[in-house]
């Protein structure tokens, strides 16, 4: 091989080491949630519907994000309650911080805590103040 064929093999190389870097930061699962792993996010609560997969998808007004409650509907929560007890209200959301390639602000939307009047409504992350809502 000669030198530019070794010089394209290591720029190659490097590229793909980089991209699997960001692939795997992406995709990389969200388990065992600490309360340093979380972002607050405060606002009022517009709509509440059931997503793909089990999913609870919250929107929140003049916020542009997805949020959204992994297989809520799994976690014995309902969008009928959920509309009693978070629908135009002011919410504060603890949503799952991660830089990946599709949230360079760091606000994956996976909600992993709401409270509501200072009232726990869901709480999946370990070692908070709070009891956990999930098992």
């Amino acid at each position: 091989m000669g030198k530019i064929g070794k010089i394209w093999f290591s720029i190659v190389f490097v590229l793909f080491v980089i991209f699997m870097i960001i692939v795997i930061q992406t995709f990389r699962p969200v388990r065992n949630v600490q309360p340093d792993d979380v972002m607050k996010i405060a606002g009022t609560v517009i709509e509440i519907k059931e997503a793909p997969g089990f999913d609870i998808a919250i929107t929140l007004e003049n916020d542009n994000h997805y949020y959204y409650i992994n297989r809520g509907l799994q976690h014995e929560l309902t969008i009928e309650q959920l509309h009693t007890d978070l629908l135009n209200k002011k919410v504060t959301l603890y949503s799952i911080k991660r830089w990946t390639i599709f949230t360079r602000d760091g606000n994956m939307g996976h909600v992993s805590k709401i409270l509501v009047d200072d009232q726990v409504i869901y709480n999946e992350l370990n070692n908070d103040i709070h009891e956990q809502t999930t098992n």
